[in-house]
């Protein structure tokens, strides 16, 4: 199996009490890792600059993640700086890579999707281009994470309060509770869910604080995490949209994708690792995943 992963690659400045630390990031790293933990083939569809170091590519390679040339371009990498200890936690934008185009896509053979862009790198014609080639497995999961971020006052992230995207062809949606109602005029949880599936989306997969649900057809599911603490959550929705898309292909099973969605996330979690370290084996996302199966709360919406 090939997943398609849409997103740019970031070099993050991850400021603390501690100090600061620099660390390769973004979905197209967190949720690529993830994939080649579930035996996936990974393509990138990403940009980076010239000045992406080589211990950064050294990382995705020893994950079996290969950076083509195709991928460099001009410029510089998309770079954020993260203020973790200030609340709520302030992203800085430092630098934007140029978009994802069209033919970028158009050249990609995969048998599944996964777009999550950072910082508005997905155009609308790059986001056409993913539904029209689909890839062999008919499916494209979307975070819209990327969509919702306006750049403000010295490159300070802040959030919109609405999102006009057009879904159709969208087979899944990943979404905070911020996001869920930005995509459906203001509406939260079921309602929300039920409003992205009414815009066509078979799989509406969202987050809130402790809990993952899933609306799937007419049954809505969820599963409740206790409180984990960990020194760094950055990257966990990919992780959790990586893990889900990738269960669903694998197992064609709904119930266990969100299982495995969930398990990847408290194995991530418990790991107590920071940046890329965190990202769970397949041993811990599936023991979580199995503990979870037994916890779901669902019923008929």
């Amino acid at each position: 199996m090939k997943i398609g992963v849409v997103s740019h690659i970031v070099l993050d400045t991850i400021k603390s009490g501690g100090g600061a630390v620099e660390s390769v990031g973004g979905p197209a790293c967190y949720c690529g890792i993830t994939a080649r933990r579930f035996g996936f083939d990974v393509e990138l569809a990403t940009k980076v600059g010239s000045d992406f170091p080589d211990s950064a590519r050294n990382i995705l390679r020893d994950n079996n993640i290969t950076l083509q040339e195709r991928n460099v371009t001009d410029g510089g990498t998309t770079r954020f700086t993260l203020e973790t200890d200030s609340e709520p936690r302030r992203l800085i934008l430092q630098s934007r890579c140029n978009p994802i185009s069209e033919q970028d896509i158009a050249d990609m053979k995969v048998d599944c999707w996964l777009a999550s862009p950072v910082i508005d790198e997905i155009p609308p014609a790059a986001l056409e281009a993913i539904k029209k080639n689909r890839g062999k497995k008919n499916f494209v999961m979307l975070d819209p994470q990327g969509y919702m971020r306006n750049v403000g006052h010295a490159g300070q992230i802040t959030l919109k309060d609405a999102l006009d995207l057009d879904l159709a062809g969208v087979t899944a949606v990943k979404a905070d509770r911020q996001e869920l109602t930005a995509l459906t005029g203001g509406l939260e949880g079921v309602d929300g869910m039920k409003a992205l599936q009414a815009k066509g989306v078979e799989f509406v997969v969202a987050t809130e604080h402790r809990i993952i649900q899933m609306l799937h057809k007419d049954m809505h599911y969820w599963i409740k995490l206790r409180d984990i603490d960990t020194p760094d959550a950055t990257g966990a929705g990919d992780i959790i949209a990586a893990a889900f898309t990738c269960a669903l292909i694998k197992e064609k099973d709904p119930l266990w994708a969100l299982c495995f969605g969930a398990g990847a996330l408290r194995a991530a979690l418990e790991t107590g690792e920071t940046g890329l370290a965190k990202i769970p084996t397949m041993s811990k996302i599936e023991s979580s995943a199995s503990y979870f199966y037994n916890t779901v709360g669902f019923k008929d919406v």
